[in-house]
């Protein structure tokens, strides 16, 4: 059957912020021979989470604007509406009904995972086909996804189908990464890669809003105000550069120094990261996009990693605590292992604003804490050090620091956030209470060798010589630097009892 030069698609951006690459979106423009436009809908309880950060929520919203430019480039558009996805898509649909403009064809949108936006999602899908609109997804941020790699053949998401211990799943999760399906995919990023480079994109799309509409948007676009509203709240330098292109120009400065990976990740003083989370986190990076710019599609699980293998294990932690949070999405809220739902924290408030302004007296955790409050972002080893410190020294509840972290990072996501602090709490998957207690000294002894980073962000400390740099109150110097708030090896005891009261029950 011929289809109606009338037709069009809508394609709703949600966290995949980018033309190139995006699966669902490159379908609804197949579909529709380049009408397609681009919606997006502020969810008002998102925005209202009590974790929000108004520094993630500015570079968010920096990236769209990007998103918005390249759409416009390339001939199409972004409309951002002010409601949110019920409500926004209502308005929308009632106006275009009022203006005489038939409803898409599809609603096109890459698939999420977490309790929120899966129960948005099954509302919509419903709402869509009341309306007789179809509906199109497609994998995106995730390379394989959490249904995937069910447990000897169990039903997904049922109770034991999934992998609660990361080796296994790691397992797992390369023997499909090496099947032609997951192969076929990474492919298809480097020819997404290489069409980036080849071609302008002037004139690939086909429709605007004004011009469905036959004259001016009867609706309004509140990105840039929502920029204007939100600068006021922001309290770090948001990053320039952002989007796709940004992204892999990180991917490609990573890319030469990807062997020493291994050697230098626990590092913090050294440039020895990737630095992508922060666009895997909005999307304008993939791990499909990521694998083929830094050419890992061979890679192998072996006994003997090398630094590529390392850098791709990280990716896997990351679909690992996707995949935790959506077989089993109560951890959003509570401990992953039932028997440390109910652990006595002590929860001193003072304890924890010391935390958070860097004031503890242990130097690597203070300078890690100082390091996100002024850029938003934190070296890996260092949060593991501030998580253990905050959980297993001053025994506050790891909400309370998953919390924080989710208001001050860049890169803030749920799942991976929400995994790491259950790890270094003890209280999620693979849990050893009686191991995964760091010495906030000795970590800083191994890991900032130099003192570089502990100079770096606790100035205080610039004279205190290198030998009890990490131990400062040692030094019989008068310093503008606060005495340790706890004593680690008398705190150490407390945290291993509080952890064998509970098991013992």
């Amino acid at each position: 059957m011929k289809k109606q030069k009338a037709s069009y698609g809508i394609h709703w951006f949600r966290r995949d912020l980018r033309v190139h690459g995006n699966p669902a979106l490159q379908w609804n423009w197949k579909e529709h021979e380049g009408r397609v436009l681009g919606i997006f809908c502020f969810d008002s309880k998102f925005l209202g989470r009590p974790d929000f950060s108004a520094n993630r929520f500015a570079f968010f919203i920096r990236t769209m604007q990007v998103l918005r430019k390249e759409l416009r480039a390339a001939g199409g558009d972004l409309l951002v509406l002010d409601e949110g996805y019920q409500q926004g898509f209502e308005k929308l649909f009632a106006t275009l009904a009022e203006k005489g403009v038939g409803l898409p064809t599809h609603v096109s949108y890459c698939r999420d995972y977490e309790p929120y936006a899966r129960a948005r999602d099954e509302f919509m899908e419903k709402w869509l086909a009341q309306k007789g609109v179809a509906l199109h997804t497609e994998r995106d941020h995730l390379l394989i996804e959490p249904w995937e790699l069910a447990r000897n053949g169990l039903e997904p998401g049922t109770e034991g189908s999934f992998y609660q211990v990361y080796s296994p799943f790691s397992r797992r999760w390369f023997e499909r990464f090496h099947s032609s399906e997951v192969q076929d995919r990474v492919k298809a990023a480097s020819l997404v890669l290489k069409r980036l480079k080849a071609h302008p994109d002037a004139g690939v799309f086909k429709l605007t809003w004004s011009e469905l509409f036959g004259g001016k948007l009867p609706l309004e676009d509140h990105l840039d105000a929502f920029e204007k509203a939100n600068a006021a709240h922001t309290t770090i330098p948001i990053p320039e550069a952002v989007g796709l292109r940004a992204a892999l120009e990180e991917v490609h400065a990573f890319r030469k120094h990807i062997e020493a990976y291994g050697e230098k990740r626990d590092f913090p003083a050294v440039h020895g990261t990737s630095r992508l989370s922060m666009y895997f986190k909005n999307g304008s990076l993939t791990p499909a996009l990521a694998i083929a710019a830094l050419g890992l599609e061979d890679v192998q699980l072996a006994r003997k990693e090398e630094g590529r293998t390392k850098w791709l294990k990280e990716v896997v932690w990351r679909e690992f605590y996707y995949a935790i949070l959506w077989n089993c999405p109560r951890v959003e809220h509570e401990a992953f292992l039932r028997q440390y739902i109910d652990l006595e924290w002590e929860n001193d408030k003072k304890l924890f604003q010391a935390w958070k302004d860097g004031m503890t007296g242990y130097p690597i955790v203070d300078a890690g804490m100082r390091e996100l409050k002024a850029t938003g972002w934190m070296h890996n080893r260092v949060r593991m050090i501030v998580a253990s410190f905050l959980t297993k020294d001053l025994l506050i509840d790891w909400r309370w620091g998953e919390r924080y972290f989710m208001e001050q990072l860049l890169d803030g996501d749920i799942a991976p956030n929400n995994g790491g602090w259950q790890w270094a709490a003890s209280t999620g998957c693979d849990p050893q209470p009686y191991f995964r207690i760091f010495n906030p000294r000795l970590q800083g002894e191994k890991f900032d060798p130099e003192g570089e980073y502990v100079r770096k962000w606790v100035p205080e400390l610039k004279s205190v010589p290198l030998k009890v740099l990490h131990a400062p109150e040692l030094s019989g110097q008068s310093l503008n630097y606060p005495k340790p708030v706890v004593v680690h090896a008398s705190r150490k005891l407390k945290a291993l009892a509080l952890y064998k009261s509970v098991r013992s029950e």
